[in-house]
């Protein structure tokens, strides 16, 4: 197997089953003198011994013969399908013709026997360009206007969710318990012209509002670009938990029951998605994906950085 230096030449990566895949796409000439969009991948697992990670295989998919469609890839993300019970690397691609009118978008899973397969299909008048995610479903979810929007295969199409928030932060609960968004809720008070915010959750599957605060603190919601929910459980009717999150100050932060309790400090900026890669004997990793292709990995049980670029 081929040893990796680096995959910053990669913008698009993921973790599964402590495996790393990395996406790309292309435009290839075909056979017909055109262009085709081509989605491709690879499979990489990681060795301690010289902290680094080994190219397993490779794949590709035409996505377009269009000639004058472009794909680029949106998101990526490992979630749980739903309908297989299993957790299923997921990429977002958009494809814009200059004769078509709008964006259409596309999610694909990537089956253990390394082949792309079509899982959710909608056409938008604009371009996602805000907080996209991939959650479990899968769902995807993004803001645009001012409103949070998400669809799957249970939502029947594009829904925009009820409530108005800002500084939006998507995650899930552990455990398949649902998948959320965090922001802040603006609450105005008429009489005293004074405008407050509070921490609020929405659960995407039954629309249920709760307490955000439950789960981040109030004063790092509008720092926060991504968290893991690593527990979550009701306890006297209070939930309790633990999660891990990533800020604009370029820390991570170990947060257990609203209260930060231990802080890494990170090499890169602009962080995306967090997510834990059990190695096996060689211990739990937390890998965290930057904007730009970076990648690093922290210890769980240390919450010290042990690799930076040559993952």
């Amino acid at each position: 197997m081929e040893k990796l230096t680096s995959l910053t030449c990669f913008q698009h990566l993921v973790s599964s089953c402590g495996k790393l895949i990395s996406f790309n796409s292309k435009q290839a000439p075909s056979v017909t003198d055109s262009e085709r969009g081509e989605l491709l991948f690879s499979r990489h697992s990681f060795e301690r011994e010289d902290n680094s990670f080994l190219n397993e295989a490779n794949g590709v998919a035409v996505i377009t013969r269009t000639k004058s469609a472009h794909v680029d890839i949106v998101k990526c993300r490992c979630v749980l399908h739903i309908q297989k019970r299993i957790i299923v690397p997921c990429v977002l691609v958009a494809r814009n013709a200059k004769k078509s009118d709008g964006f259409h978008y596309s999610l694909f899973t990537l089956s253990i026997s390394n082949e792309f397969e079509p899982c959710l299909k909608f056409k938008l008048p604009y371009q996602i360009i805000s907080k996209v995610c991939i959650l479990q479903g899968p769902t995807v979810t993004w803001s645009h206007a001012g409103h949070v929007w998400y669809t799957s295969q249970q939502a029947g199409g594009v829904q925009q969710m009820p409530i108005q928030m800002s500084h939006i932060v998507f995650g899930e609960l552990p455990c398949h318990k649902g998948s959320f968004t965090l922001g802040l809720h603006n609450l105005s008070e008429s009489d005293q012209k004074v405008t407050t915010s509070q921490t609020c959750g929405y659960i995407f599957h039954d629309g249920r509002i709760f307490d955000g605060s439950v789960v981040l603190p109030h004063p790092y919601i509008s720092v926060t670009q991504c968290i893991l929910v690593l527990s979550a459980v009701k306890s006297d009717d209070v939930l309790k938990t633990s999660s891990v999150v990533a800020t604009s100050k370029k820390q991570l932060l170990f947060v257990e029951n609203s209260v930060v309790k231990d802080v890494c400090q990170l090499p890169f900026a602009q962080a995306e998605d967090i997510q834990m890669v059990n190695t096996g004997r060689n211990g739990c990793l937390f890998v965290i994906f930057f904007n730009g292709g970076h990648v690093c990995a922290v210890w769980k049980d240390t919450f010290t950085v042990c690799n930076k670029n040559t993952l």
